[in-house]
């Protein structure tokens, strides 16, 4: 069989030309190339980027069951709970436009009328209300 002879020279060019223009040529023993380190990033990152998905992904699944259950056991319904929570507080009385002067007093009168507050509970109250 015929073997084929690799050689680094170049035909036509002599290694004086070569080495004044900084050809280096490589050493056998010691040849790493790009493609090498890249192999080398990807083995080892690859693994550690699968795990921190997995880790990030295990931790949102945590904190989604932890929060639906809180809501469950605080009675509200966990896929509604920003809309029921944004009801509430739109029907709170501490967001409701706060009631005239004329309008507590006419309320006073319409319980007084009715007979569900008592005579002194009316005075006291109207008193309280003109106060404010």
């Amino acid at each position: 069989m015929d073997e084929i002879e690799y050689s680094e020279n170049i035909p036509g060019q002599l290694q004086e030309d070569l080495d004044s223009f900084g050809y280096i040529e490589p050493d056998p023993g010691s040849a790493s190339s790009l493609f090498d380190n890249v192999d080398t990033v990807f083995s080892v990152g690859t693994p550690l980027f699968a795990m921190l998905f997995i880790a990030v992904i295990g931790l949102i699944i945590f904190v989604a069951v932890r929060n639906y259950r809180k809501a469950k056991s605080a009675g509200f319904d966990p896929l509604t709970l920003e809309t029921e929570l944004m009801a509430r507080a739109a029907n709170s009385a501490m967001l409701a436009p706060e009631k005239s002067l004329e309008d507590k007093l006419a309320e006073l009168d319409s319980l007084h009328s009715r007979g569900i507050i008592t005579r002194d509970e009316y005075f006291q109250a109207r008193r309280d209300a003109l106060s404010d």
